[in-house]
C-alpha cells in the first residue's frame, strides 16, 4: 500500500500476451482506498472435515498462490493437498494469518450455534 498520489504510486504493466496490455496498468492503492473483499458464492470450505479439505486446499491456492494459469497452482500428478502443503511451507506468515482467520470464523459460528441451540 502506498500513500502518495495517483502519479507517483507504482504502475505494473500487463504482460505483453494480455489483451489490455497497451491500454491499461495497474496502480498500487492508496492506504486510505484499502477494500475488504467479500467472497460471494458458495462458503470457503473448513480445513477441519476431511471431506472438505482438498477443496479448502485448492481455493488456498487460487486466493494466495501467484498464478496465471491453472497449472502454475500444483504440479502435474499433485494433488490438492500435496500442493497446498508445499506452498504452505513458503507462505509469509501474513497471509497465514488470514488463512487462519479464516478457519476462526467457522468455529466463531459453530459455538454461536451451540450456544443458541
Amino acid at each position: 500500500m502506498s500513500t502518495s498520489q495517483a502519479k507517483d504510486r507504482p504502475k505494473v504493466p500487463f504482460l505483453s500476451t494480455h489483451p489490455q496490455y497497451e491500454s491499461n496498468v495497474l496502480r498500487v492503492r492508496l492506504v486510505q482506498d484499502r477494500v475488504i473483499p467479500v467472497p460471494i458464492g458458495p462458503r470457503i470450505p473448513r480445513r477441519d472435515q476431511p471431506k472438505a479439505y482438498p477443496r479448502y486446499c485448492r481455493l488456498m491456492l487460487i486466493l494466495f498462490r501467484p498464478w496465471r494459469v491453472s497449472k502454475d497452482l500444483r504440479s502435474q500428478g499433485q494433488n490438492w493437498e500435496e500442493a497446498f502443503a508445499e506452498f504452505r511451507a513458503t507462505i509469509d506468515s501474513r497471509s497465514l494469518q488470514v488463512m487462519n482467520d479464516m478457519q476462526i470464523l467457522h468455529e466463531c459460528r459453530d459455538s454461536r450455534d451451540d450456544y443458541f441451540a
